[in-house]
C-alpha cells in the first residue's frame, strides 16, 4: 500500500444514508423561495454533490445538528445552486441576441457587440465547437463586425436585444 491509499476499504452509501440524504436534500430545496426557479438540471447536478457531503458528514458524525431540526440557512443552499446555475450558463456561452464583450486576438476590434449568429460544428475529434458572428447595431440594422469568433474571445453580458 502506498502512502496515498486508504487503510480502509471504500463502502458505498447504505440505504439509510441515502434515505437521510434524500430527506435533507428535499428539506434544503423546500427552504428556497418559490420564485428562485432553479431548473431541474441544476438541482440534479447538485444532488450528487449534496450526497457526497451529507454521507461524509454522517460517517464522521457531523450531521447531528442537521438531524436535530437545525436547518442550514437558506442562503447557503441558494448560493450553491446559483453558482452551479451560473457555471452551466457560462458553459453554454452567450445566446443569440445577447450583448458580449469581445477581447480576442484582434486588438483593434475590442469592444461590445451583439451576437447575431451562432454556428456549432464538430472538430476532427468529434468535439463540438462554437463560432459567433458579432454585429454592431447602426441606423436601424445589424452590421457584421466579426465572424468566426471563438467562445474564449467573448464574455457574455447580462443585456439581451429588445425591440
Amino acid at each position: 500500500m502506498t502512502s496515498i491509499e486508504s487503510a480502509h476499504r471504500a463502502v458505498p452509501a447504505t440505504e439509510g444514508e441515502r434515505e437521510q440524504m434524500e430527506a435533507a436534500f428535499r428539506a434544503a430545496l423546500e427552504q428556497l423561495a418559490e420564485n428562485t426557479g432553479f431548473p431541474h438540471d441544476v438541482r440534479e447536478l447538485a444532488r450528487p454533490l449534496f450526497e457526497a457531503g451529507w454521507i461524509s458528514g454522517v460517517r464522521t458524525g457531523h450531521t447531528g445538528p442537521a438531524l436535530a431540526d437545525v436547518p442550514m440557512p437558506p442562503h447557503t443552499f441558494r448560493t450553491a445552486l446559483s453558482n452551479l446555475a451560473a457555471a452551466m450558463d457560462a458553459e453554454s456561452g452567450p445566446s443569440l441576441g445577447q450583448l458580449v464583450s469581445y477581447h480576442g486576438s484582434q486588438d483593434c476590434a475590442h469592444g461590445r457587440y451583439w451576437v447575431t449568429r451562432i454556428d456549432r460544428a464538430l472538430n476532427r475529434r468529434g468535439r463540438e465547437f462554437v463560432l459567433y458572428r458579432l454585429s454592431e447595431y447602426r441606423n436601424g440594422e445589424f452590421v457584421t463586425a466579426l465572424t468566426g469568433v471563438h467562445t474564449t474571445s467573448v464574455t457574455a453580458l447580462p443585456q439581451h436585444w429588445q425591440m
